[in-house]
């Protein structure tokens, strides 16, 4: 294959995050708020397919000097590269686009945070979270991990 029939085929590559987060996944990154030092925290996952195609996604958090806590993401596919759907800790509905390799995830959150994401394929079995959370337009927060799909 030349170097570009293989650049035009990754340029058509998708990552598809509903066939990556069914099953068993785990996530270990570090949270930095500002003022705060940095913590390490794991998030393991479990997700499953619904008789509508919707995913839903159980996730239990694990963070230092806090018990676990689980939320819940339940997403459906609304359109080419795009799907929509709820996560019990967020303000409003979350929207997900699928940009050839990587997936940008928007929602808000309580006390007017804004919530976006970006997932990245590094192979079939990990991703990249790289996560920025606003306030009034300030960015508090950013949350960077791998996640390995463990099944």
């Amino acid at each position: 294959m030349t170097a570009l029939a293989m650049l035009a085929a990754a340029a058509t590559t998708t990552f598809n995050p509903v066939e990556f987060f069914q099953g068993q996944t785990h996530g270990d990154g570090t949270l930095k708020i500002i003022f705060q030092s940095p913590k390490r925290m794991s998030v393991d996952s479990q997700g499953s397919m619904e008789k509508d195609g919707s995913l839903v996604l159980k996730q239990t958090i694990h963070e230092p000097q806090k018990p676990p806590r689980t939320r819940y993401w339940r997403l459906r596919q609304t359109g080419p590269n795009r799907f929509e759907g709820t996560l019990t800790d967020a303000a409003s509905a979350v929207r997900v686009d699928v940009v050839r390799e990587r997936v940008r995830i928007r929602y808000k959150g309580k006390d007017n945070l804004d919530f976006d994401q970006w997932l990245a394929a590094r192979g079939p079995k990990e991703v990249t979270n790289t996560m920025r959370v606003k306030r009034f337009g300030i960015t508090v927060a950013h949350f960077d991990e791998v996640i390995r799909k463990l099944d």
